[in-house]
């Protein structure tokens, strides 16, 4: 399930396009920049070419709050992680979405994105529903996103009912049922080798 939610949502990372308010216009301009670069490296660069997975990581990690995403994930654990393992488990975390993401983007087939909606999640936050139309079906996509500094990050995406964040958090809260901060890290780092 986590392979297929995770190549659903770069497909509609690279394909949705965004309408509504003025502060989602903002996070539209900024997710359409992100999403031009992405499609711009995947066109002018073959699978495998020097630079082309770099190139990606990079778009990849300014279209994601890493620090929200990896604070949100871990819920109330976040407070009995150190300042040291929060920096070490969001970077081992955001490494495994990316890893996982960049095998995902070379599959992209021209499926196609449908905007829904659009709703206001309170101050700073919104949330934009999408239909992903493609030869195997409709997929239903909303992703959050919240303002900061100006700038529209995703901080969670929601694939046909299922949170990314809500999936890795009940995986992370069982591992650390029996396991230490510095366990769990170590197990989200190998999942990275």
């Amino acid at each position: 399930m986590m392979t297929r939610t995770v190549g659903v949502l770069v497909f509609a990372l690279l394909l949705a396009g965004w309408t509504g308010t003025s502060r989602a216009e903002q996070a539209k301009d900024t997710l359409k920049a992100d999403v031009d670069q992405i499609l711009t490296i995947l066109k002018t660069s073959k699978k495998g070419a020097p630079g082309r997975t770099q190139k990606l990581d990079a778009v990849l990690r300014g279209i994601f709050d890493a620090g929200e995403l990896a604070r949100l994930t871990l819920a109330a654990n976040w407070k009995s992680f150190t300042p040291d393992e929060r920096a070490r488990f969001t970077e081992a975390f955001v490494k495994l979405l990316e890893h996982t993401y960049l095998r995902r983007i070379e599959n992209y087939t021209n499926e196609q994105v449908q905007i829904l909606s659009e709703s206001s999640l309170g101050q700073n936050r919104s949330e934009v529903s999408t239909k992903i139309v493609g030869s195997s079906g409709d997929i239903t996509v909303v992703y959050r996103l919240m303002e900061e500094n100006g700038a529209w990050k995703v901080y969670d995406v929601v694939i046909e009912g299922v949170s990314l964040v809500m999936n890795y958090r009940s995986q992370f809260n069982q591992i650390l049922a029996t396991k230490t901060p510095d366990q769990l890290i170590a197990d989200v780092q190998a999942k990275n080798q």
